[in-house]
């Protein structure tokens, strides 16, 4: 591997800290030990990377970190090859201020720091870690898709590297099908080395807070669950909040968490408007303030994920709508988890209320993403303090992502299957991708025939 003419960087456990700190994700559950991690200078580096790892005997597997954000060990490989495009981090406006040109290993920040400048802005992830290519091959819910949809609805084209080598552009027009692949079907086809996104005039400035609402009994809950129904009727695609379930120090005393955002609030008065009903149920415990830019906003939560055990299993489902048994019977589940054990208080769930409409504007075949009717989002996260409790949190994350999805399916009469963004890898894939797997397992055999991007949530057939 030392011997590639390659201009980037290449690590191995002899590279000492280089290699250490190149290990690191978000979630200490997603570390693995590669045999090498490879940091490509320039896209050329990739396919040299590819053709030493098909040339040993066997193979070695091959895994992609972007911004290396997720709790799952997708970016991760034990004994094999990462391709860490971290140094591929490049944002472009294009001069018409239309279009943005990112590259494969940009994280939100990175990609922030441009729009902001430019007061324009795009549909990207809430926090600026996230990296933009996982994030968006899964789908790309964010805080502008109540206006503009998920991200891969404002994908205009990309630039992909093949599994022999090849580097190809991709769009509606050119290798179509590759295209909607990568729109919700993952990272099995390639290596996304740019992504051209659609640029969207200025939504700021953006109004944020926190309420924390206590949680005495059900009563309580209860009141909070009949507000939500009732704001709903009146949300509009510039309103929006997600509710946590969680014990903030130092009390950790159970309470409901909102935070509430607002587009196009100049002064603030949006979101006092819109979440007056929601302050007489709790206490800010943050005022309401607007921020100017994304690049702000995404950086709010960072003083509370400072201390955040980083003993971190996700998961997630989506739901059809706020349903009070719904709500209840998971606040149950997580008030008896996290009562039991210290170890494993600082573990969550939150829920996502964006307007959804513009995410069903979409039909289900255009794009590889399953779902494609008026949904929210939910995940589920298990933070422990210790080793011993990783199980645990584990347990509990795949238990309540699997109670939602049933029970929203009672509730609804919807099975809307898995939040393709928060899986962890032994989800069947006919839950992932429904119909769509289909086209995706022929798209698969004709970019990837030999499977060599196969971390994550696998479209290769099993036979």
């Amino acid at each position: 591997m030392e011997s590639l003419q390659i201009k980037g960087a290449i690590l191995s456990p002899s590279s000492g800290d280089a290699y250490t700190a190149a290990l690191k994700r978000n979630s200490d559950l997603s570390t693995l030990r590669a045999a090498y991690v490879v940091q490509p200078a320039t896209v050329s580096d990739i396919p040299l990377v590819l053709a030493y790892a098909a040339a040993q005997s066997p193979p070695l597997e091959v895994a992609v970190k972007g911004g290396g954000a997720h709790s799952s060990t997708w970016a991760s490989s034990e004994g094999g090859i990462v391709i860490d495009l971290s140094k591929l981090n490049k944002v472009t406006l294009a001069e018409d201020k239309q279009s943005i040109s990112v590259q494969g290993g940009a994280l939100w920040e990175d990609v922030y720091k441009v729009t902001s400048q430019a007061n324009v802005d795009v549909v990207g992830a809430p926090l600026w870690f996230v990296g933009v290519g996982g994030f968006t091959l899964g789908g790309g819910y964010g805080p502008l898709s109540g206006e503009h949809g998920l991200a891969i609805d404002n994908l205009l084209s990309a630039t992909v590297v093949l599994d022999d080598g090849r580097v190809v552009r991709t769009s509606a027009e050119e290798e179509p099908d590759l295209f909607w692949a990568i729109r919700g079907g993952g990272g099995q086809f390639g290596i996304v080395v740019e992504f051209v996104f659609k640029v969207h005039p200025y939504a700021g400035p953006f109004t944020g807070g926190l309420l924390v609402c206590p949680v005495a009994d059900k009563a309580d809950l209860a009141k909070i669950s009949d507000l939500i129904t009732e704001w709903k009727k009146a949300q509009t695609s510039a309103e929006r909040f997600t509710l946590h379930f969680s014990r903030p120090p130092p009390e950790f005393k159970p309470c409901v968490l909102i935070f509430p955002s607002t587009l196009h609030d100049a002064d603030g008065a949006r979101a006092h408007d819109s979440f007056a009903p929601f302050l007489e149920l709790g206490r800010p415990a943050l005022p309401f303030k607007p921020a100017p830019d994304f690049l702000t906003v995404s950086h709010a939560a960072d003083r509370a994920l400072e201390h955040a055990p980083r003993r971190l299993a996700i998961r997630g489902t989506m739901f059809t709508d706020f349903f009070p048994e719904l709500l209840g019977a998971v606040w149950d589940k997580w008030l008896e988890f996290t009562e039991g054990n210290a170890d494993v208080r600082s573990s969550a769930v939150l829920w996502d209320c964006t307007v959804p409409d513009r995410i069903a504007d979409v039909k289900p075949g255009d794009t590889a993403l399953k779902t494609r009717v008026p949904h929210y989002w939910m995940a589920v996260q298990g933070r422990s303090t210790t080793d011993e409790s990783v199980d645990a949190c584990r347990n509990f994350t795949a238990d309540v992502a699997q109670f939602v999805r049933a029970k929203n399916t009672e509730l609804s009469g919807q099975d809307l299957g898995w939040l393709f963004n928060m899986c962890q890898g032994d989800e069947k894939p006919e839950d992932v991708f429904g119909e769509n797997l289909p086209r995706l397992r022929e798209i698969k055999d004709k970019y990837d025939p030999k499977n060599v991007f196969s971390r994550g949530v696998s479209v290769k057939s099993r036979t």
